[in-house]
Parts: C-alpha cells; sequence; structure tokens
C-alpha cells in the first residue's frame, strides 16, 4: 500500500489556514506521483497506490473544506468519481482472477464443456468492463492532469478563502465568513 507522504514543518501551534495548506499541497504532491504520465499505462500497483493517495486528498479536502468555501467542491466529486472508478477496476480485477482460478481447476479435472464455455464468456465480460471503466479513468486522469488544471489546484489549496491576504503587521490573520455566491 502507498504510504502517506509526511506533511513537513506542521504543528499543533499553526493556524488551521497554514496547517491546511500543508496538507493539501502535500496530499496533492502525493496523489499526482502514483500515475505521473497518463500516457503510459500504470500498473495494478500504481492504480491501487493512486487509489488510497486520492482518499487521502479528498478526505483531507472534506476535512478542510470550510476554509475554501465553494472551492473544493469539484474537485472532491472528481476525487470520488476517480475513487469509484479505481475501486470498480479493482473489483473486476479480482473477480476475472477468482474466475481465471476456477476455469484453470476445471480444465484441470475436465470438467464438462458448458461450464467452462460459461467461465470463458464471464471472462471475457470482465474484460470487456474493465476496458470500458478503465477508458473513463483515464479520460479523468487526463483531466486532472493537464497543466492549467494542476496549477490552479496548487493556487487554490494555496489560499483558503477566509484567510486574509494582507493581514496588518505584527497581527496574525484571523477567520472571516465567506462570502455567499450571488445569483
Amino acid at each position: 500500500m502507498a504510504k502517506p507522504f509526511k506533511v513537513k514543518r506542521i504543528s499543533s501551534d499553526d493556524r488551521a489556514e497554514a496547517a491546511a495548506v500543508r496538507i493539501l499541497r502535500t496530499r496533492v504532491r502525493e496523489f499526482y506521483s502514483h500515475w505521473p504520465d497518463p500516457d503510459e499505462l500504470p500498473s495494478e500497483e500504481q492504480l491501487h497506490n493512486q487509489r488510497i493517495s486520492g482518499k487521502r486528498l479528498r478526505y483531507s479536502a472534506e476535512m478542510v473544506r470550510d476554509l475554501y468555501p465553494d472551492r473544493l467542491a469539484l474537485v472532491i466529486d472528481l476525487l470520488k468519481r476517480q475513487q469509484d472508478l479505481l475501486g470498480s477496476i479493482q473489483d473486476v480485477v479480482t473477480q476475472r482472477s477468482m474466475i481465471a482460478a476456477d476455469l484453470a481447476r476445471r480444465r484441470r479435472i475436465s470438467a464438462g464443456r458448458s461450464q467452462i464455455v460459461a467461465l470463458e464468456s464471464m471472462l471475457a465480460s470482465y474484460a470487456d468492463r474493465y476496458a470500458s471503466l478503465f477508458a473513463e479513468l483515464v479520460d479523468i486522469w487526463r483531466g486532472l492532469t493537464q497543466k492549467q488544471l494542476r496549477a490552479a489546484l496548487k493556487r487554490l489549496v494555496s489560499r483558503p478563502a477566509n484567510r486574509p491576504e494582507n493581514p496588518p503587521d505584527g497581527e496574525p490573520p484571523t477567520l472571516t465568513p465567506a462570502k455567499a455566491p450571488s445569483d
């Protein structure tokens, strides 16, 4: 399983905004580290590690979403969709390997032709399902790895919405209520 990247220079004395920035930037960096090039086929281990890192990023984003009102919703939704796809892909891989093992066993014991054909058909349908899920995952990942989106995500997590940009000298920034979106 993917080891989490260590969040550096963080302490219990840090303001929530500063801690959120460090945590989210670390989780974003970790998330993108497992499948750096969307044009290369990832291994099952890379996909699994990305799924785990995506969970960490999503859960971290959900924990600090009050500091980023209305700004993390799309990212969280994309992460949820990617996790759903990765979970479905993992289910297909697991089920396919179980059926393949059963098929091999039945071939060894000379099972009936109808059993073998049924299992081969199931394997083919799982292969089709995997291809469909993986194609959707690649589309989402290509979108998530676009330079503009990555840069925007980096800027987003670097500035909680409630943090004043220029606090008076010598005074720590304080939380201020976020403005409600206008209709």
